[in-house]
């Protein structure tokens, strides 16, 4: 196998990926939920998705950015509220969301 062998491309992206996975839970096992350094990497992690959302919403690429702005914005909103409104169950928000984005993409407002 060669370094661009697609399977040997596989095999040490996997490898590298379950490293640092195996990394995580040891380090994660001594330490305490309450310090300030696991405070710290919760809010980064939240604030790196709201980025990776915003970014979908408002600047999108590939197909999404054929669709309409308001078609986005409509399918982000009406998932959230399902997502809370029914005691925050993902696969409601997510599959509300996913259909209000497709019916609102269906009739175009002119």
């Amino acid at each position: 196998m060669t370094v661009t062998d697609p399977l040997a491309l596989l095999m040490l992206g996997l490898m590298g990926t379950f490293a640092l996975r195996a990394l995580g839970v040891v380090g994660a096992g001594h330490m305490e939920q309450d310090s300030p350094l696991f405070r710290w990497v919760g809010c980064v992690a939240f604030a790196i998705a709201a980025g990776i959302m915003a970014k979908i919403l408002f600047i999108p690429s590939g197909v999404l950015a054929d669709a309409p702005l308001i078609s986005r914005l409509g399918g982000a909103a009406v998932g959230l509220l399902i997502f809370f409104g029914l005691g925050r169950r993902i696969l409601w928000g997510l599959g509300s969301g996913l259909l209000a984005f497709l019916l609102i993409g269906q009739f175009p407002i002119s």
